[in-house]
């Protein structure tokens, strides 16, 4: 799932953020409400995990602005507050779980991973598709005509984070924070040896395969390449 995590506690966010990846979710972090929204605009996320009291705009307000928006994916608030009447004005935003703080890594996890199950996504979100290609995001698998090939998770997360911005430039900086996150110590064979494998692959399933690089941009996902 692409999800997008905010809360303005650096130690949490890169807590979760690594067992989000590790779970072979593809995640983007924002500290305040106001990056928070400028990402939504330009995401085309699964689930949102928002912390209620943020910089800039909260938590409450993201969670408004996503639904009057139409986003139709999970919301998960996170919160100390545990009033009812904090947790109704949640619902009543358009929250569909609420989880208190302090709480354990291992409960949120559960928690979207069940908020994925049910949450009223349309099909066409669990398949990402451009032009002739299609990827399955449940099974991590991609489609070209009536031949596909199985993914790696690295495999996976690439390719869905370049079919996701289909025939824009996709920067070497961004994929390694996508991929491994900001923290982690990657070298460039990590990448080269992922993108490699990942073009074998789907040179299996089609004539060609269609990711190009891009000389001092990165690479981009293309149909025509």
């Amino acid at each position: 799932m692409y999800l997008l995590l905010v809360d303005d506690d650096g130690r949490l966010t890169r807590l979760l953020d690594h067992l989000l990846r590790q779970a072979g979710h593809t995640v983007d972090v924002a500290h305040d409400g106001r990056v928070a929204a400028a990402l939504m605009a330009q995401g085309d996320y699964d689930l949102l995990v928002l912390d209620w009291m943020l910089p800039h705009e909260a938590g409450i307000s993201l969670c408004q602005r996503a639904r009057a928006e139409g986003f139709e994916g999970g919301i998960l608030m996170l919160t100390a507050r545990d009033a009812l009447e904090d947790r109704l004005e949640g619902f009543a935003a358009g929250a569909d779980d609420y989880l208190l703080k302090p709480f354990e890594p291992e409960e949120l996890l559960a928690r979207l991973e069940a908020l994925g199950r049910r949450a009223c996504r349309p099909l066409s979100q669990r398949c990402l598709q451009v032009g002739g290609w299609t990827l399955e995001c449940d099974d991590r698998r991609v489609i070209h005509g009536e031949r596909s090939v199985a993914l790696t998770l690295r495999e996976f997360q690439l390719l869905e984070l370049l079919m996701r911005r289909a025939g824009h430039s996709v920067p070497r900086e961004l994929i390694y924070e996508r991929l491994w996150g900001r923290d982690q110590a990657v070298t460039d064979n990590a990448l080269d040896a992922t993108l490699r494998l990942l073009r074998r692959k789907l040179e299996r399933v089609a004539a060609r395969q269609p990711i190009e690089t891009l000389r001092g941009l990165g690479y981009r996902f293309t149909d025509e390449a």
